[in-house]
């Protein structure tokens, strides 16, 4: 899996972009991802994406016809306007989001988001991409939703395999 930066210049590209982007978030997202943060990824410019706190990153994978789109991450202003994270079915449980999230927080520095306490698997992939609940609240539907931040310090940078171990061998 190769995460990586999404940006552009060219207008006509772009909007052709983040169209697919925002089809896969909507495709893959089970309707968990909130109409506020969509709306702020179909409005984003590539100029936006120069603003501290703004980030666009997606995983993909090597398939039989190059690569494919695997996961999409969306921050804006370091999750307090925008956190969106959608995983296409067959690569959750791989720590694809979390991957995700990690690389998010390790290239802005810093992260917020908002979690229905019900969902489960997205605050799990919180956790464990190191954000840490810090209230309750009723997010936009009325349920109970968790503010999840990370914590000052919590930005680590990963240890890098060394060939043949098993993290470096392909899941595929």
């Amino acid at each position: 899996m190769l995460i990586s930066s999404l940006y552009d210049t060219d207008a006509g590209p772009w909007k052709n972009r983040i169209a697919g982007l925002l089809s896969f978030m909507r495709e893959h997202g089970d309707r968990r991802l909130t109409h506020r943060g969509c709306k702020v990824l179909a409005g984003l410019t590539p100029s936006q994406l120069a603003l501290p706190g703004t980030s666009l990153l997606v995983a993909t994978v090597r398939g039989q016809q190059g690569r494919q789109l695997a996961g999409v991450s969306f921050v804006s202003d370091y999750g307090k306007t925008a956190c969106l994270v959608a995983v296409h079915p067959l690569y959750r449980n791989r720590r694809t989001g979390t991957s995700l999230m990690s690389a998010q927080l390790e290239r802005l520095g810093r992260l917020e988001c908002c979690v229905a306490a019900d969902n489960i698997p997205s605050l799990k992939m919180c956790f464990n991409a190191g954000l840490a609940a810090v209230s309750l609240t009723s997010g936009p539907t009325g349920k109970a939703t968790l503010l999840l931040r990370s914590l000052p310090g919590s930005v680590s940078h990963p240890i890098s395999p060394q060939e043949g171990e098993s993290l470096c061998q392909s899941p595929f």
